[in-house]
């Protein structure tokens, strides 16, 4: 799901126009974590309205929340994990509340800012507790396997 979710942020990155994309990283910040966009990244949106976080190996969220788009900027950047968003919650979309984060495991974060921005990352929590931010996981056709 991620996946397909990273796909069409790319996809609608490339058409041009008004969408945008920009890179989501991980962080430790009084000793919780936190989601932030990469401050390498082209686009430095500081609100966002939708959040989902997933583990690579399961189909299921860890944390997924979505409010309708305003004009306020009530869901700002750094992230923690796990905030509850300000705003009108969607109905059309399941909301999951945060799972606790497990040590070892690769989580793909997703966030939409606007009607337009789309941003992604990847990272992991190891065992002494550190937070790693990984490259994005090459898409089917960058694979190198002439397919």
């Amino acid at each position: 799901m991620v996946r397909k979710i990273a796909a069409v942020i790319l996809l609608c990155a490339s058409l041009g126009g008004c969408s945008y994309s920009y890179n989501l990283i991980a962080a430790v910040r009084n000793g919780h974590i936190v989601i932030e966009v990469d401050p390498t990244s082209s686009q430095h949106p500081a609100c966002l309205r939708r959040i989902e976080v997933s583990a690579e190996s399961e189909r299921d969220p860890n944390w997924l929340e979505s409010v309708s788009y305003d004009d306020d900027c009530a869901n700002k950047f750094p992230l923690p994990y796990g905030y509850r968003l300000r705003g009108e919650h969607q109905t059309e979309t399941e909301e999951v509340a945060a799972k606790p984060l497990r040590r070892g495991t690769i989580y793909e974060v997703t966030a939409t800012t606007g009607a337009t921005g789309y941003g992604g990352g990847r990272f992991i929590v190891h065992a002494d507790g550190r937070v790693e931010n990984l490259p994005p996981e090459p898409l089917p056709l960058e694979t190198g396997n002439g397919s």
